[in-house]
């Protein structure tokens, strides 16, 4: 009877025991993914475009230097909440689809012609100079009163895409990337016009033009005539599609890049000694406009209605 006693003892504290001891080996497997998780959401690799090392900053971090390589301090605190959050959303959702095998394993690069910008710490002691502590502060307190907000669209981070400066509206995904998204669609952006960069001037010697367009293939430029410039064909709104140039149709993109034109909202005017190119707006004109966040914020829009203008039936979460 003793032994009987004995026997189930050790078993109820077997039975007692061994659960514990399994739980508490669960929570502690647990405990540690977690800390993994938590760790990777809280940093963005960024790939540096001059020499392609790759630094891990913070969130916070990467969101000062971006929002320091993107948007001039000297905008409403709206309007640069509004891009804090924008450079958040981009980051993610590009961390999130990243394919790009040229990164180095990177999440984003700071190449504004690929992705967006970021400056480290040293980069904005060189860019601000003496004003570094004023900005870096400035800068530090938008990016914490935004600090996790995203831009969704179904649940999901969007490609939440941006440019400098507009002709009036923005142009939707479909116009200039042939890829319909639903919340990038064309939004009527008034306060652009009121822009001292909203036009510009740029002029070429036609020996200069002839070198830039001669780097395209298929493209010569015959002197005979002394006329170059043919056809240009255009949308609604002033956006450039195409432009014959010697009787051989060139696209917009591929004409902007040659001349390193900020816009593809252009006319071309050819006299016997120049070409003179006027150019409005600045960027691809798609997703929010900065200089037209930065009106709608002086008019009283927070930054969030801000968003919702620009980007069409998003969230802010």
């Amino acid at each position: 009877m003793k032994q009987i006693f004995l026997t189930c003892s050790i078993l109820t504290i077997a039975m007692i025991l061994i659960p514990l001891a399994v739980l508490k080996d669960n929570r502690e497997e647990t405990v540690s993914s977690s800390s993994l998780v938590e760790d990777d959401g809280g940093y963005i690799n960024v790939m540096k475009s001059e020499n392609g090392k790759v630094e891990k900053v913070s969130e916070r971090e990467y969101l000062i230097g971006s929002l320091a390589a993107e948007m001039d301090l000297s905008c409403h605190e709206e309007a640069l909440k509004a891009q804090a959050v924008a450079c958040y959303t981009y980051a993610l959702y590009t961390k999130n689809k990243n394919l790009d095998d040229e990164l180095n394993g990177a999440d984003i690069s700071d190449d504004t012609d690929a992705h967006q910008g970021y400056l480290n710490v040293d980069e904005r002691k060189e860019k601000w100079g003496e004003k570094f502590e004023e900005n870096e502060k400035k800068a530090g307190e938008i990016v914490d009163a935004v600090s996790g907000k995203l831009i969704i669209y179904q649940n999901e981070p969007i490609l939440a895409v941006y440019h400098d400066l507009n002709v009036g509206k923005t142009m939707s995904a479909e116009l200039v990337w042939k890829e319909k998204i639903p919340y990038l669609t064309q939004k009527e952006s008034p306060g652009d016009k009121l822009s001292p960069k909203y036009s510009q001037k740029v002029d070429f010697s036609r020996d200069d033009f002839k070198k830039s367009l001669e780097k395209i293939d298929g493209i010569v430029l015959d002197d005979s005539d002394g006329k170059w410039i043919g056809k240009t064909e255009k949308t609604d709104d002033g956006y450039v599609k195409s432009i014959e140039i010697c009787g051989e149709k060139l696209s917009a993109e591929d004409f902007c890049t040659a001349l390193e034109l900020k816009s593809k909202c252009f006319t071309v005017t050819e006299s016997e000694n120049k070409i003179s190119i006027n150019v409005i707006g600045n960027g691809h004109m798609v997703g929010m406009s900065q200089y037209g966040a930065d009106y709608m914020a002086r008019q009283g829009s927070d930054y969030e209605e801000i968003l919702k203008y620009y980007y069409s039936n998003v969230e802010i979460q």
